[in-house]
């Protein structure tokens, strides 16, 4: 396969997403009017796996949507992203996952996600592992454990975005080379978002371990030594999916050959750019 184009699998959630654009955050209880909306892609799988295409990479999805009227209208949506689905199960009966994002003026987002847990089923992967990389996340514990556990065993970098709860995906913690918190994920999972703590935290998994802090470095630790890496100003215009970005972007230079320093700087790049409202790349 291709150094420059690397297939990655991207497992996790599938979703489509509402984002209606407002005056004000809201206020419990009153009418709001948006001021713009879109219908768009969502879900951290398929958030990365678009940035993925974007920055230049192959990529397939594994997860599981309904057999509704939305999952209808994602299925061409991912098409035209360029995202394979061969790996994507559609559920009789299951409602495909959906949310309203609701985006501030400051960039801020609030979700609110509708996701059918009956929905977590493991794929049937290929033997041998017929992909480069693969990055999963703790929305649904059993797809992501399944396959990161395949690309450890083919000596693939094996990516885990640890967003709260984190505690619920102990097997794909577990199967991960390399955990990606979030400060709430770290929160969740360890009590604490510290270099302290993510240190504990790398010897206790045996993974290279971070944790990204919005504006703020992210913190890395291999286990050995903790180190970070700064992230560029920028002004906040859309910070939803920002993360997933991020993850995409991580395992992409991870299957490219980067480090890991250089591969959370690639990544703080493409999300940066996302975040201002620039194109990636």
């Amino acid at each position: 396969m291709s150094r420059d184009a690397p297939h990655i699998l991207c497992a996790g959630l599938v979703a489509l997403d509402l984002e209606l654009r407002v005056a004000d955050h809201p206020v419990p209880g009153i009418k709001h009017r948006a001021t713009d909306s879109r219908l768009t892609h969502g879900g951290g799988a398929l958030n990365a796996a678009a940035a993925i295409v974007r920055l230049g990479g192959q990529v397939s999805l594994a997860g599981t949507i309904g057999d509704d009227d939305l999952a209808t209208i994602l299925c061409a949506r991912i098409d035209v992203l360029g995202v394979g689905r061969l790996l994507l199960q559609s559920l009789p009966g299951g409602v495909t996952p959906h949310s309203a994002v609701l985006i501030a003026p400051d960039g801020d987002r609030t979700i609110i996600n509708r996701r059918d847990d009956t929905l977590d089923l493991a794929p049937d992967l290929p033997a041998p592992f017929a992909f480069d990389a693969a990055l999963a996340d703790t929305r649904f514990p059993r797809l992501s454990a399944a396959v990161l556990s395949a690309a450890r065993a083919a000596g693939l970098p094996a990516v885990l975005d640890a967003e709260a709860p984190v505690g619920i995906a102990q097997d794909a913690l577990r199967a991960a080379s390399h955990v990606a918190f979030s400060e709430q994920g770290l929160a969740d999972y360890a009590g604490r978002a510290d270099a302290a703590t993510l240190a504990d935290v790398a010897r206790t998994l045996g993974a290279w371990v971070c944790v990204t802090r919005g504006p703020d470095p992210v913190l890395c630790h291999d286990g050995q030594a903790g180190s970070e890496v700064p992230v560029r100003p920028v002004q906040a215009i859309n910070t939803n999916g920002a993360g997933d970005i991020w993850h995409g972007a991580f395992a992409l230079a991870l299957a490219r050959g980067q480090d890991e320093g250089s591969a959370v700087g690639s990544a703080n790049a493409a999300a940066a750019r996302h975040v201002s409202g620039g194109a990636i790349p």
